[in-house]
């Protein structure tokens, strides 16, 4: 297995190395050429460092016009992506995302776009206020999860892979639990409030807000369940990084600072950076100030926890029926632009 560390990004930057096998990189007479990139986002809170590097104009600098798409659920733009319909998107790992990478789909992840890192995991878990009396009130609540009742949306999901790994911790298996399929919040929550759900996945700022209205109570967070687990990463197909790789290295260069923005946001409640965010995603700023101790987690030069990306398609195709193939662990993770991107910044970040 290849294990990515910092120590290691940094040392096969200086010596010119890739990690993984990808296809060759066509050549490029000018590094700032004009790039137009067709982008998918998902218009979350854990899009913040891509709505900081557009209204800074820190794609507009390198040259790069971005013509955004919005969608509910960054897994509903991979089609989009796979037709060519879009040159980048943000996906969170999904049994769908592995299934169409394995299919084929000429897909690589290529920037890791947030991890639950401790303390910053954005995804509660949920429970109905009997749950909560009943005791489940930390991530060893689970114990008390046979028979219990998860309002879920989808198999193959984030939700789904946090709740199995919760239930295993705790002793019990996937089949120990009432999974109740299909169920979006505007069903789910009702449902919890009359106790007739007792658990689900509720990402931020939607947690504290079902919260302080009375629906049930948030017994633990992602990061407590999978300690850094990647959440999302950008993707692109194999023919956009090579044939047009200066926009993948200034997309990265705009994306890494738009994360350092974005941590230090986290941290330190930057008004400037909240009234941005605030705009992108159609929250007030207050309600955006209230959820920054619970950011995604954003590594500043994208490099990936690649154990969590393997273990994550390791347990689709072993513990459910929704990978039959596993991706070749050196066609998931295409690392050039971020490399490139990464020593160009250190060089002479053109940002500050």
């Amino acid at each position: 297995m290849t294990t990515f560390t910092r120590r290691g990004f940094v040392q096969a930057s200086a010596a010119g190395a890739t990690f993984l096998t990808a296809p060759q990189v066509m050549a490029q007479t000018d590094f700032m050429e004009p790039a137009r990139i067709r982008m998918g986002f998902a218009p979350y809170i854990s899009a913040g460092p891509y709505y900081i590097a557009q209204a800074k104009g820190y794609f507009k600098k390198l040259n790069i016009e971005i013509v955004p798409t919005s969608h509910v659920d960054g897994s509903l733009s991979m089609p989009a992506l796979a037709a060519g319909e879009l040159d980048i998107t943000g996906a969170t790992l999904s049994a769908g995302l592995f299934n169409l990478m394995s299919k084929g789909a000429g897909l690589r992840l290529f920037f890791e776009r947030g991890r639950e890192a401790p303390g910053w995991g954005s995804n509660s878990i949920m429970v109905s206020n009997e749950m909560w009396e009943k005791g489940f009130r930390t991530v060893d609540g689970y114990k008390l999860a046979k028979g219990a009742k998860i309002g879920i949306s989808s198999r193959g999901s984030v939700a789904h892979y946090l709740h199995t790994v919760g239930l295993e911790r705790a002793g019990l298996k996937f089949e120990d639990a009432d999974w109740n399929w299909g169920m979006s919040p505007q069903v789910s929550l009702p449902l919890m409030q009359q106790n007739r759900i007792d658990i689900l996945n509720m990402p931020l700022p939607g947690a504290y807000a079902a919260q302080n209205r009375g629906v049930g109570k948030i017994a633990t967070w992602s990061d407590e369940i999978a300690p850094d687990f990647v959440l999302a990463c950008s993707v692109a197909s194999e023919k956009f990084l090579r044939e047009r790789h200066s926009a993948a290295v200034r997309f990265s260069m705009a994306i890494m600072q738009g994360n350092i923005d974005f941590m230090d946001a986290a941290r330190t409640g930057n008004p400037e950076v909240l009234k941005i965010m605030a705009e992108g995603t159609g929250l007030t700023p207050e309600v955006i100030n209230s959820t920054r101790q619970r950011w995604t987690y954003m590594t500043v030069d994208g490099l990936p926890n690649m154990p969590s990306i393997l273990g994550q398609q390791k347990f689709w195709h072993e513990k459910t029926d929704l990978l039959q193939r596993m991706v070749p662990e050196n066609q998931i993770f295409d690392d050039r632009a971020i490399r490139e991107a990464k020593k160009r910044l250190d060089d002479k970040n053109p940002f500050i």
